[in-house]
């Protein structure tokens, strides 16, 4: 708990002045990463560790879970009644709802509407969490390219899966991908 504790904390201090001659990018975006089998002491942590620091260094919170999103895309497509009929085999039913929400942008464009939705808020920070119900649908790596010139508030991403250096590995089943231009803790 302590090591996530921290991992925010060095996160939030970055986020002060996320450096504007860094090399990698100047977007106010930070990976925090835990442990897969820690996602549930990390939701706890959201309530009593994570946002309370974010109040000490002067930020709102403002939370945006990615279950939510996949949820509301699901449970809103014109294909909804077949995604639960039982008559689309398995792999099908998730390629098709991959096909959609990548086509569609889905998940970018709700992301982005949540931050025009807190950007004229009093230092608002966006946290993403629930990261991995983006398997099998998408990557956040591919997310944060698509939309990464457009970010205007900070974020922070909590990851399931690990990193070393930029790369990181999502749910640690994934190779690693050094393709992120934001911080890792």
């Amino acid at each position: 708990m302590q090591l996530y504790e921290q991992k925010f904390e060095n996160a939030l201090a970055f986020m002060q002045s996320p450096g504007v001659l860094n090399p990698t990018g100047d977007k106010p975006i930070c990976y925090v990463t835990y442990d897969v089998e820690d996602v549930m002491e990390i939701r706890s942590l959201i309530q009593t560790s994570l946002k309370p620091k974010a109040a000490f260094y002067g930020y709102t919170v403002h939370i945006l879970s990615i279950n939510d999103i996949i949820r509301d895309f699901i449970n809103n497509n014109e294909y909804k009644d077949l995604y639960w009929s039982g008559n689309v085999p398995e792999k099908d039913l998730y390629d098709s709802i991959q096909t959609e929400i990548n086509n569609e942008h889905y998940i970018e464009k709700r992301i982005l509407e949540k931050q025009d939705e807190i950007k004229d808020k009093e230092r608002p920070l966006l946290v993403i969490k629930d990261l991995e119900m983006l398997h099998p649908y998408s990557k956040i790596g591919a997310i944060e390219n698509s939309i990464y010139n457009k970010i205007e508030v900070p974020n922070i991403i909590l990851y399931p899966g690990s990193a070393q250096g930029t790369a990181r590995t999502f749910l640690n089943i994934y190779t690693m991908d050094g393709n992120y231009r934001s911080k890792n803790f």
